[in-house]
């Protein structure tokens, strides 16, 4: 009886340690499951988070590329053009700005037909004049939505123009362009990216010219302020690289 009682009480524990043996093999093939679900869970968001951050500086790195062209102006012929007219002997004028001298004191010119700031309503002309009499004017081909709003000469033959909208209180500035009174051809200095980016005036200091731009702040044309650019190393003859800083140095346009 006894040993039929010893072999029944050994069976009985050797069953037990099978399943307890089994028990803890499951387990630990769950965990390694378990693991590795989670290695596996984990290099695949470690995937996706690479692959965001990538296509988030390749988006910064297109964006800076498209703001950089953006602000790039090319030197080359402008869809603005001039037709230039002869005129007589003697040059009278009725509602024009003060006459400006070329730096060889060769020619004057002024702008009229848009008050003494130019800043009235409707379609103004550079009227061009030297003491030879040989005297004549400039006007904007087909456009009269456009008009020149401010001149400065940057040497003895060529005019900074800024041309803006004809029409309207909104505008108070517009795109800066160089003419040439001789040959008559128009060429672009700086088209600003943005339209609330209004060039006002310019002025020739020394090597640089220096510009006064208006700033809109809002949608409607309500809120603005005034930036001092500067073009440095101003080349008239436009064989080399410039760039358009604000007051605090900071690079707005290069023209090249």
């Amino acid at each position: 009886m006894k040993n039929l009682k010893s072999r029944k009480v050994v069976k009985a524990i050797f069953s037990i340690s099978i399943l307890l043996s089994l028990t803890l093999v499951g387990c630990s093939g769950n965990k390694e499951k378990n693991t590795s679900a989670n290695n596996e869970t984990a290099s695949v968001q470690k995937n996706d988070v690479e692959k965001n951050t990538s296509s988030e500086q390749t988006k910064e790195k297109v964006q800076e590329e498209k703001t950089q062209a953006k602000n790039t102006n090319t030197k080359n012929t402008s869809a603005i053009k001039f037709s230039k007219e002869q005129l007589g002997k003697s040059v009278n004028t009725q509602f024009s700005t003060p006459w400006e001298t070329s730096s060889k004191e060769t020619y004057k010119a002024c702008i009229e037909g848009k008050g003494e700031e130019a800043s009235e309503e409707g379609t103004g002309k550079i009227l061009v004049k030297n003491n030879n009499g040989n005297n004549f004017s400039f006007e904007i081909i087909n456009n009269n939505k456009l008009s020149p709003r401010n001149i400065e000469w940057v040497d003895d033959e060529n005019l900074l123009v800024v041309v803006g909208s004809s029409q309207g209180t909104v505008s108070k500035g517009g795109n800066l362009y160089m003419l040439n009174i001789n040959t008559g051809n128009t060429l672009s200095i700086i088209e600003t990216s943005d339209k609330k980016q209004q060039i006002m005036s310019s002025k020739k200091v020394d090597n640089n010219v220096n510009l006064k731009v208006t700033v809109y702040e809002d949608d409607n044309y309500n809120k603005s302020h005034v930036e001092n650019w500067t073009i440095y190393s101003f080349d008239s003859s436009l064989n080399k690289s410039m760039e358009v800083k604000n007051s605090e140095g900071k690079v707005i346009y290069t023209i090249k």
